[in-house]
């Protein structure tokens, strides 16, 4: 049995394009993404520590949200739903004292 190699691509030649072309596309440029610290906000990391039963309640939760249309996938990850439970008891606290 004979082996050969893969069959070769069929390649599209390509338009010539002007110097000039390439160098209007580069000098137009674009915005630069707007950092947080330019936007006035600034994040910090932080690590926690949960127990495993702790997590297992968070899965649970997750998983009793209502799914958006008819994806299987769990619509909020445990990092998201641990930020927004702390957003939450935020604006808790803020209400009871007053801030």
């Amino acid at each position: 049995m004979a082996i050969s190699g893969p069959p070769k691509r069929k390649t599209v030649p390509l338009a010539p394009v002007s110097e000039e072309k390439v160098r209007a596309v580069i000098n137009r440029g674009g915005s630069p993404p707007i950092l947080p610290d330019e936007a006035g906000v600034s994040f910090k990391a932080v690590n926690v520590k949960l127990t495993a039963g702790e997590l297992a309640t968070i899965r649970q939760l997750r998983e009793q949200r209502p799914r958006s249309g008819r994806t299987r996938k769990i619509t909020i990850s445990v990092h998201d739903w641990i930020v927004e439970a702390v957003q939450e008891k935020i604006e808790r606290e803020k209400r009871r004292y007053g801030l």
